[in-house]
């Protein structure tokens, strides 16, 4: 499912103009207790200074198609549970079906079966996926005690309000925290094998655009890039790309030289007298086969020589 992100920060609201920080260190799940599908409308509702007479917010509303309504900054605290995580966690709520009725606390009564069940495993695949979002974008691990909790796990750990939520409405279709979690990362890992998937990879030279040949090939002969026992390369795109690029950083700090043309100026005449002396020799390619930092050691050496008035020439 995609999650379609509408970014309605709730400016109006208390607990906004506030704007305590947060670090998040895990993500707290609830339902908003009442039966009401609409994201929008939760949103609209948030966004006034205190909503139902109560200095209370959270991030954001995610409802049964994948809709998102982030109303509040990540790294602000919401006044989402009652309790310590507030300070810990980001606060997500899921909007509920309008064929519900609330019959006192967390008792409700079921006017229409299918669309009741429709829309809370809608919004709980919702939730999973929005989930799976942030605890890449914090580098979160769903299975780790603590890291995903719901209002009612808050409340039982001390860190929250007493609240049933979201169980009180999943008891009824066999959904649980714990699946929740396991969905989570499994919607993580997933993820992470269609980007694995989706990316480019070349097995040989051959296969490499040809901007990239001339220098893959100098990273192959060097050793930098090896394949398997078969030469098979097997790098995807962004490897080569990035290996070329260090490959050119190094070189820009220290220049290789592969001909007498190549040489500085200044340092032509001496290396040609290294060239001629069989001190500097090419490697079957090249004429010559030298870095800066090398070159210059040896002119250093020659003219060491040449003080010491040794045969240089």
């Amino acid at each position: 499912m995609r999650i379609n992100i509408v970014e309605a920060f709730a400016t109006k609201n208390k607990c906004y103009q506030v704007g305590a920080p947060l670090t998040p260190q895990g993500i707290m799940l609830h339902s908003i207790g009442c039966p009401q599908p609409n994201a929008a409308v939760m949103a609209h509702r948030y966004d006034t200074y205190q909503p139902g007479g109560q200095s209370v917010c959270v991030h954001g509303f995610i409802q049964r198609d994948g809709t998102y309504y982030h109303i509040l900054p990540y790294d602000m605290i919401a006044w989402h549970c009652g309790g310590s995580a507030n300070s810990t966690h980001i606060g997500i709520e899921m909007t509920e079906p309008a064929s519900i009725v609330y019959a006192g606390g967390a008792s409700w009564r079921d006017l229409d079966p299918a669309a009741t069940e429709a829309h809370v495993r809608g919004t709980y695949a919702a939730a999973v996926e929005l989930f799976a979002q942030l605890c890449e974008q914090y580098a979160l691990d769903p299975m780790q005690d603590g890291v995903i909790i719901s209002h009612a796990e808050g409340a039982a750990r001390g860190v929250a309000s007493h609240h049933a939520d979201p169980t009180h409405l999943w008891w009824a279709f066999g959904l649980t925290m714990d699946g929740f979690r396991h969905d989570v990362a499994a919607a993580m890992a997933a993820k992470n094998t269609e980007e694995d998937d989706d990316m480019i990879r070349y097995h040989s030279i051959g296969e490499m655009p040809s901007y990239y040949r001339e220098e893959a090939s100098q990273l192959v002969d060097s050793g930098a890039l090896l394949g398997d026992t078969s030469g098979d390369l097997n790098v995807s795109d962004d490897m080569i790309r990035g290996a070329i690029i260090g490959m050119r950083y190094a070189e820009a700090r220290n220049p290789r030289y592969y001909s007498i043309d190549d040489v500085p100026a200044w340092a032509r005449e001496e290396t040609q007298r290294l060239i001629d002396r069989g001190a500097l020799q090419g490697d079957g390619k090249h004429a010559i086969n030298v870095t800066y930092d090398a070159l210059q050691a040896m002119i250093v050496c020659q003219r060491m020589i040449d003080a010491a008035g040794g045969d240089g020439k």
